[in-house]
C-alpha cells in the first residue's frame, strides 16, 4: 500500500471530551502500511489526527475582526490579521491561508475512508456493534472532510484570472499515490465543489446520531453513540455546517444571478437544526454570555477545554494588568440601537451628555466603555491614568473601548492572587443558525414569508432582539421592505457574531464594499464624537482571497487580481 503510507503519521492525542483510552491514538507515532490494520487505535488515530487542524482554543479566530470595521489591534505586532488593513495581503502573505492545514486533514480523512475503515477488524464481539461503529466513523470522516473543504472554499474561492469563472479548489476525494499518481489537480468550479461537499454533509446527517448521549434504555449503544464522544462530529453539527455552506453559496459574491432557489435551500437547511433544537422559542437570553456556559444548548460545536488566562491577559484593560490589545471601534458601538430598537444616530443621541443612555443592553455585555464597571473597577477611557486612550503604549485602548465579550471576569492577574479558569473555543452556535435562516428567508420569501417552515425572517429577528434586551421593539414593526429587513438582519449578525471570525467573510460574501473600506474609528470623549484610528485598504478583487503562490506556480489558476 503506497497511498500516503510512506508518510509518517503523527497521531495526535485529542483532549476533547469523549476520547476515551480505547479510542485514543497509540503512543507510537511511526506506524505505516498494514500495521495500521492490526490495531484499531492506530487506525482510528488517522481520523483523530484529522481533527488536529480544527481551530483550537488559542482564540486566533477572534483576532480576525481587526481586519474589519469592528476592531483594531493596539500594537503593530502580535496579530498578522491587522496587516490586511494596510494592503499587506498577498498570495505569499495571507494570514487566512487554509491550504496546507486543510488538505493535510483531508488527506487523513481520505486515507481513513478508502484504506482503513472497511478493512480494520473492530474489536467488538457483537456484529451489530462493529457495523454501527464502522458506519458512524465513515460518516464522521465524510463530515469532517466536508468541514475542511468549506474552510478552503471560504478562504480561496474566487473568479479565475484566466477563465473568468467562479472557481473553488481541487476536490481530492481519495488518497494520493505519491509514487505513481498524477499530482496535478485542477481547481473545480465553485458549483461542483459545493455539490460534493453537500454530498458528504448529507451522508453525515443521514448516518450520524443527532447528538452523542447515553441511552439508559439501550446502554449497549453507548459504546458507539454515547456521551463520551461529545464534540466529535455529529448530525447536529453537520446540519449547521450545511446551512452555513448554502448561505455562502446563495450570497451575492457566489450567486451573481441572485438565484432565489439558492436562498430558499439555505433557509430550509437552517430550519432543520432549528426545528430539532426546539424552534425559535428556544432562543433565550442565556446565549448573550455563551462563552461562560459550556453546557448551553446554544453551543453546537466546541473544541476542548483549556485552563488559563491568555485571552484575558491579552484584552483586559491595563488597570486590571491586561494588555488591552483588542479595541472595538466607535463604528461598532454605534451599530447597537436604542433599547426600543430604533437605530442609534451618531451625533444625535437621546442624551447628548451620555450617548450610551437607553442603549441596547448587548452593548454593555460586549464592550467596556468609559465609565463601565468591570470586576468592581470603574474603567475610565477618557482621562484614566492607564486605561485612558493611548495612555500606556501597547496596552491602553486606541479607540476608547476594551473587549468584554469572550472574557471571563473570574480571571485575576494580581501577583499572589492569580486566578485562571477553564475556557473553550466555540466553533458553531445556534444563534448563527437562526441568523442564517433569517437572512436566507428574507431573500427567498421576503420579511414575512414562511415558505414551508412555519416562521419568517421577522419572527426570528424579533425573538433575537427581544431576548437580547430590546423590548418593546418599536422599530421592527416599521421595517416593511426586503431591503430594509436585509439591512437590519446584517446589523444583527454584526452584533451577535462579533469577534467570532464572521465579519471579515460576511462583508465579502455580501460584496459590501462600503463596509470593507470603512475606516476604524474611536472616541476620546466617551462616544460623543468619533475620529479615525486606522484606514482600511480595499480593492474590488479582495472580495475573494488568493490561492497560495506555490500552488499558482504549479499551474493552478489564480484568482483575479492576485
Amino acid at each position: 500500500m503506497k497511498k500516503l503510507y510512506h508518510l509518517f503519521l503523527t497521531f495526535a492525542l485529542l483532549s476533547a471530551a469523549g476520547c476515551n483510552d480505547f479510542l485514543d491514538p497509540d503512543d507510537d507515532n511511526s506506524y505505516k502500511g498494514d500495521e495500521l490494520l492490526t490495531y484499531i487505535q492506530r487506525a482510528e488515530g488517522v481520523l483523530l489526527n484529522a481533527y488536529a487542524s480544527v481551530p483550537n482554543a488559542n482564540q486566533i479566530s477572534v483576532m480576525t475582526d481587526v481586519a474589519t470595521d469592528n476592531a483594531v489591534w493596539n500594537t503593530s505586532s502580535g496579530n498578522a490579521f491587522r496587516n490586511i488593513v494596510s494592503g499587506e495581503w498577498s498570495s505569499t502573505n495571507n494570514p487566512f491561508d487554509k491550504w496546507s492545514s486543510a488538505y493535510t486533514a483531508i488527506g487523513y480523512c481520505n486515507l481513513f475512508l478508502d484504506e482503513l475503515v472497511d478493512r480494520v477488524e473492530w474489536s467488538y464481539s457483537d456484529a451489530w456493534l462493529c457495523e454501527a461503529f464502522r458506519e458512524r466513523l465513515t460518516a464522521e470522516a465524510r463530515g469532517l472532510r466536508a468541514y475542511y473543504y468549506m474552510e478552503l472554499l471560504t478562504a480561496h474561492s474566487g473568479v479565475g484570472v484566466n477563465t473568468g469563472r467562479l472557481l473553488g479548489v481541487p476536490m481530492i476525494m481519495h488518497p494520493i499515490d505519491v509514487e505513481e499518481g498524477d499530482l496535478d489537480f485542477p481547481r473545480d468550479t465553485y458549483e461542483r465543489c459545493v455539490a460534493l461537499v453537500l454530498e458528504d454533509l448529507q451522508f453525515a446527517i443521514d448516518h450520524l446520531p443527532y447528538e452523542y448521549k447515553n441511552n439508559s434504555e439501550k446502554p449497549e449503544e453507548d459504546r458507539v453513540y454515547g456521551a463520551r464522544f461529545a464534540n466529535r462530529l455529529c448530525g447536529r453539527i453537520a446540519m449547521a455546517l450545511k446551512a452555513r455552506l448554502l448561505l455562502q453559496a446563495a450570497s451575492p459574491a457566489f450567486n451573481p444571478d441572485n438565484d432565489a432557489a439558492k436562498w430558499e435551500a439555505a433557509a430550509v437547511a437552517a430550519a432543520e437544526p432549528i426545528d430539532a433544537s426546539g424552534g425559535i422559542d428556544a432562543i433565550d437570553k442565556s446565549r448573550i454570555k455563551f462563552w461562560l456556559d459550556d453546557t448551553s444548548r446554544e453551543i453546537v460545536w466546541r473544541k476542548d477545554y483549556y485552563t488559563g488566562r491568555d485571552w484575558e491577559t491579552t484584552c483586559f484593560p491595563p488597570s486590571l494588568l491586561g494588555n488591552g490589545r483588542m479595541n472595538p471601534t466607535q463604528d461598532f458601538a454605534d451599530a447597537f440601537p436604542y433599547r426600543n430598537g430604533v437605530p442609534y444616530v451618531p451625533g444625535n443621541p437621546s442624551d447628548p451628555d451620555d450617548p450610551y443612555a437607553g442603549r441596547d443592553p448587548r452593548l454593555g455585555e460586549y464592550l467596556i466603555r468609559n465609565g463601565s464597571l468591570f470586576k468592581d473597577n470603574v474603567i475610565n477611557t477618557v482621562d484614566g491614568d492607564v486605561d485612558g486612550i493611548d495612555r500606556k503604549p501597547s496596552s491602553s485602548t486606541t479607540t476608547g473601548y476594551y473587549m468584554k465579550k469572550l472574557m471571563n471576569p473570574s480571571v485575576n492577574h494580581t501577583t499572589g492572587s492569580v486566578v485562571t479558569t477553564r475556557h473553550f473555543h466555540t466553533l458553531l452556535r445556534m444563534t448563527e443558525v437562526y441568523l442564517i435562516f433569517a437572512e436566507a428567508a428574507n431573500e427567498a420569501w421576503g420579511p414575512d414569508g414562511q415558505g414551508t417552515v412555519g416562521y419568517s425572517a421577522r419572527d426570528v429577528i424579533a425573538r433575537i432582539r427581544s431576548t437580547g434586551g430590546i423590548t418593546p421593539d418599536q422599530y421592527l414593526p416599521t421595517v416593511a421592505t426586503q431591503a430594509d429587513m436585509r439591512r437590519l438582519i446584517r446589523n444583527e449578525r454584526r452584533l451577535e457574531l462579533a469577534f467570532e471570525n464572521q465579519r471579515f467573510w460576511d462583508v465579502r460574501r455580501w460584496k459590501d464594499e462600503q463596509a470593507m473600506m470603512r475606516a476604524a474609528t474611536g472616541t476620546r470623549d466617551g462616544g460623543k464624537t468619533a475620529f479615525e484610528v486606522e484606514s482600511r485598504v480595499f480593492m474590488d478583487y479582495m472580495i475573494y482571497g488568493p490561492i497560495p503562490y506555490d500552488e499558482q506556480m504549479k499551474g493552478l489558476e489564480q484568482n483575479r487580481g492576485w
